[in-house]
């Protein structure tokens, strides 16, 4: 009669596949930090191309005849847009946002701040490649107030000019 050796020890799936465990745990460590930096990126950047500065600023830069004339049309948005932006019904916006053209590219600075009552514009330029620059804030001439004296003197220009040179020519 002879004897049966004893069955061997089951193996699990780390034992049978020794060469492969340690590059596996070595990917794992360095995909799952690169998807989680990723995802908040991709977060971040959904945040400021819904926020209200960036999506007026945008829609008045694709609407506005200088800016397509130097870019060209389409006019697309770049991938990557930097500065902050907090609140969307109150708070600030400091946007630089890449603006790519048929013909040309260039950079729509928003600078916006909202206290309540809507947002206000300080800054909305798009500067062109060639050191140009478009205000895409439309200006409008102050309205003087009836009460206040107007910001110059009583007498025309000329006058003044002409008594100053007279006092010269006395002395």
């Amino acid at each position: 009669m002879s004897i049966a050796p004893p069955p061997l020890p089951k193996r699990d799936w780390a034992q049978r596949n020794r060469l492969w465990l340690l590059p596996l745990l070595a990917v794992l460590c360095l995909v799952v930090p690169l998807a989680i930096a990723g995802g908040v990126f991709s977060m971040i950047m959904k945040d400021m191309k819904s926020h209200p500065a960036y999506v007026e600023a945008v829609t008045r830069a694709r609407n506005d005849p200088q800016v397509a004339a130097a870019l060209g049309k389409p006019i697309e948005t770049g991938m990557f847009v930097m500065g902050s932006v907090s609140g969307k019904d109150e708070g600030h916006a400091y946007l630089e946002i890449p603006l790519v053209g048929a013909k040309a590219e260039a950079k729509l600075t928003v600078a916006a701040l909202n206290e309540g009552k809507g947002w206000e514009y300080a800054t909305m330029l798009v500067r062109l490649a060639d050191g140009r620059e478009i205000s895409l804030i439309p200006t409008t001439a102050p309205a003087l107030d009836e009460s206040s004296d107007p910001p110059c003197c009583d007498r025309p220009a000329s006058d003044a000019d002409d008594s100053e040179a007279s006092d010269v020519d006395d002395a």
